[in-house]
């Protein structure tokens, strides 16, 4: 647990810090920088990605200071992979982006890679201590989505997605370590017990796109039996919910929601039998992919304990439309 009390100066001796820059002099500088201030624990990727995932994979560490061209446009599938636990032990790990301009594209760009900060390029000591304190003493909820994690984009505080995904408070390990001096092993139990609450989140995230997407699957079905245009639509959302449908079976796989991947194996199997039919011809089919879809959404989000009913219904359905 954190000391009660007056604070000291913050412990930086502490933290671990990877700096992913791809100008090796830039990166002597701010590494020259750290350790001035008394940050030692500092691993340099340079411009490999995989250097920067096996440093991320080997501890819990506090803050990345990434180059934007380092990784180009790999910049927010990278940092996407950290923040969804695709690799690192800490998806929650503060990121600073260094980048040459300020550009609404390149804003637009970090936003969507779920950044914390930013700084401009060449990294000066004083404008790469302004981020740390500033995140150190605090940071941004993390809005859990389907197709993102992080900091939140939006000023008014509201959740994102269909009906609002509700924010999500993470763990600042810089804090945590240098200010609250909060011990290795209760840091390692804070950023486990997250990472459980964010892999619930992000089931509950699938499971509520997946329910959007299949209503608005609906509406298009209906349009497109009198308007050939709107078939490529119908085309483009029935494999948006098999992606959907997929991601979520092999999430559930090995878990205490088996029974839920059973559902998305069958609401696959549907997408496909639908697809494979004459727009029109399959009205039954699509209206039980809602109500499947609906099914999965619930018990995921507020029927948990309803998994057999759940299993009871994927069974009907199966069976009703002769995909076993």
């Amino acid at each position: 647990m954190a000391k009660s009390g007056p604070k000291g100066p913050p412990k930086f001796d502490r933290l671990h810090f990877v700096l992913g820059q791809s100008d090796p002099g830039e990166s002597a500088i701010a590494k020259d920088a750290l350790n001035g201030r008394g940050i030692k624990h500092i691993s340099e990727s340079g411009a490999s990605v995989e250097r920067l995932f096996s440093a991320l994979d080997s501890e819990i560490v506090d803050l990345i200071v990434c180059d934007v061209d380092m990784l180009r446009d790999r910049f927010v599938d990278v940092m996407q992979h950290i923040r969804k636990k695709a690799r690192g032990m800490n998806p929650f790990v503060l990121i600073v982006a260094a980048v040459d301009d300020s550009r609404t594209e390149t804003v637009r760009r970090l936003v969507k890679a779920g950044v914390d900060d930013l700084i401009r390029r060449p990294v000066t000591s004083q404008g790469l201590f302004e981020s740390i304190d500033n995140l150190m003493e605090s940071r941004k909820p993390f809005v859990v989505a389907h197709d993102y994690v992080g900091p939140t984009r939006r000023a008014n505080g509201r959740g994102e997605g269909p009906g609002g995904t509700p924010l999500f408070e993470t763990p600042n390990t810089m804090r945590s370590r240098a200010v609250d001096e909060v011990s290795e092993e209760e840091l390692r139990q804070m950023v486990d017990a997250a990472v459980g609450d964010l892999r619930d989140k992000q089931l509950v995230a699938i499971g509520a796109q997946i329910d959007f997407v299949a209503s608005k699957l609906a509406e298009t079905y209906v349009a497109a039996q009198s308007a050939a245009e709107r078939h490529a639509e119908v085309q483009a959302m029935l494999h948006k919910v098999a992606a959907l449908g997929d991601d979520l079976r092999n999430r559930c796989r090995g878990t205490q929601f088996e029974r839920i991947g059973d559902l998305a194996s069958v609401m696959l199997a549907l997408t496909q039998r639908i697809e494979r039919t004459s727009i029109g011809r399959s009205t039954t089919e699509v209206q039980l992919l809602v109500r499947l879809a609906r099914a999965i959404h619930r018990a995921l989000a507020v029927e948990r304990q309803s998994v057999d009913v759940m299993s009871e219904i994927a069974d009907t359905i199966a069976k009703f439309t002769g995909l076993h």
